[in-house]
């Protein structure tokens, strides 16, 4: 058997999560508590931890407990910079599965249907530390930001009181004379064309630099002068699960190439 490396729970834990266990038997009989209602179980999952105490009913101290030893285990297995959704499956299943928190939490958990405080107060601990994380790491990218430089616009000539010159007489050349293209025939946004010329091609992931706000060249200017490493961490973080480390790595250095 492989070991996790997890602690397990102290006695005195461990004797009032059975206590607890028997006393909800001898309470409600058999009858386990049911899982939450999906829009429920999302509103505990944002709440705080109070909402789940009282879906569990349970103590606050037994609560302490209970929770120690899923974050203990969390710490050993789980990326807790990460969603729940963002696990690795195997992983996931390992921590569902671990022996050491089974033999910890069978008894306490045998009152809850499919043993659902674990996801829940998971997904509720994951959320937060990831959310805390980001919103840092955010913040920080916003200090790098370079700031917008002022754009002085000057006045017209009709506004100096400067005569136009007279317009030229005869018609307008035919329009195949004038040096212009619309933005259409011109080939597309200008980042996705970017993303067009890193290899392998990156085009198909234009909605989700849109979603993350970048959705122009001016954007790209921005990301570009962050430094390789903070670019990296930036990508990592945003679009693993969606970019591959080698589609990641080949951004990184095509906008260090960028003039």
């Amino acid at each position: 058997m492989v070991s996790t490396g997890m602690k397990p729970a102290p006695i005195g834990s461990a004797s009032r999560m059975q206590n607890h266990s028997n006393e909800a038997a001898t309470d409600g009989g058999n009858c386990p508590i049911p899982r939450p209602t999906p829009g429920d179980f999302r509103r505990l999952v944002s709440g705080p931890q109070e909402n789940i105490i009282r879906a569990m009913d349970v103590s606050q101290s037994v609560f302490e407990d209970f929770k120690k030893v899923l974050r203990d285990q969390a710490v050993m297995l789980l990326d807790c910079e990460r969603f729940l959704h963002e696990q690795a499956p195997d992983i996931w299943a390992i921590y569902l599965t671990s022996p050491q928190a089974r033999e910890t939490l069978a008894s306490f958990l045998s009152k809850y249907t499919d043993a659902w405080p674990v996801e829940l107060y998971i997904e509720h601990y994951l959320s937060k530390k990831t959310y805390a994380k980001r919103h840092a790491f955010r913040a920080k990218m916003t200090r790098l930001r370079p700031a917008l430089k002022t754009v002085h616009v000057k006045s017209s000539a009709s506004e100096r009181g400067v005569s136009m010159p007279p317009a030229p007489g005869g018609p307008p050349p035919p329009y195949e004379d004038h040096d212009f293209v619309q933005p259409d025939a011109a080939g597309g946004n200008d980042l996705e064309n970017f993303l067009k010329t890193v290899n392998p091609d990156l085009s198909h992931l234009f909605p989700a630099f849109e979603e993350l706000g970048i959705s122009s060249e001016a954007d790209l200017v921005v990301v570009r002068s962050w430094p390789p490493a903070v670019r990296k961490d930036f990508f990592e973080r945003e679009l693993m699960g969606r970019m591959s480390a080698l589609q990641i790595q080949a951004l990184n250095v095509k906008l260090g190439e960028m003039i």
